[in-house]
C-alpha cells in the first residue's frame, strides 16, 4: 500500500463552478441551514452557496448539511435547553458534527469532551430522539 502523498494546504484551490444556478427549493434549504449554523462557519451566505455550486451533486450535499443542522438543533434542545454556547464552543460542536457526517465515530477525535461527542453522535444518528 502506498503512503499518502502530502499536499500543501496552501496550494489547494476551489474547484470549478459546476452549476451556474441552483433551484429555488435548494437555495431555500441552504439559507435555512445558514440561518442556524452560519454564524459558526466563518463565511457569508454567498460563499456558502458557491460551495454548493461547485458540487457535482448539490442536492446530496445540501441534504448532508440539513442532517448536520438537524443534529445541531437536536443537541441544543436535548442537552442545552436550546441555549447557545460561546462562538468558540459552538464552532467545536459544529466541527464535531461535520466530522461525524464524514463517518468519524471515535469520540477522541472530535475535539470536544468524550461525553459531548457521544451525545452529538446520538443526535446525528437520530435527531428526533436527541
Amino acid at each position: 500500500m502506498n503512503e499518502p502523498e502530502f499536499i500543501n494546504p496552501n496550494k489547494l484551490r476551489p474547484g470549478p463552478i459546476r452549476n451556474e444556478s441552483l433551484p429555488p427549493n435548494l437555495l431555500n434549504k441552504i439559507k435555512a441551514v445558514f440561518d442556524i449554523i452560519g454564524p459558526y462557519l466563518g463565511m457569508t451566505l454567498e460563499q456558502f452557496e458557491i460551495g454548493f455550486m461547485r458540487d457535482l451533486n448539490p442536492e446530496s450535499e445540501v441534504a448532508l448539511w440539513c442532517n448536520i443542522t438537524m443534529a445541531w438543533l437536536a443537541y441544543h434542545e436535548a442537552h442545552l435547553a436550546n441555549k447557545t454556547l460561546s462562538d468558540e464552543e459552538e464552532g467545536k460542536l459544529l466541527g464535531a458534527l461535520i466530522a461525524i457526517s464524514t463517518g468519524i465515530e471515535d469520540v477522541t477525535r472530535l475535539n470536544v469532551p468524550e461525553e459531548v461527542g457521544r451525545r452529538l453522535i446520538r443526535c446525528y444518528d437520530n435527531p428526533a430522539g436527541g
